[in-house]
């Protein structure tokens, strides 16, 4: 049945979708998160080390290419 529905396929979703209502009337509502939102120093510092961690990849991308270049203008 088309995107693994069992085999009522198509015609069981109304039905379903009603008895996950009745049942469970908070299905389809946002839910709090179990995670308690960061702190203001807590989010400074992630995101420095965010920072770190990107600019010590891009200066490893950098030497890469510069090694890619030196490898050119030795083969010609």
């Amino acid at each position: 049945m088309p995107f693994g529905m069992g085999p009522a396929g198509w015609y069981a979703w109304p039905y379903m979708a009603s008895w996950m209502r009745c049942w469970h009337p908070w299905y389809g509502r946002l839910h709090w998160s179990p995670f308690q939102p960061l702190t203001k120093e807590d989010e400074e510092s992630f995101l420095q080390d965010q920072a770190k961690i990107l600019e010590d990849q891009l200066e490893q991308i950098r030497i890469r290419l510069e090694e890619l270049k030196k490898q050119d203008k030795e083969k010609k």
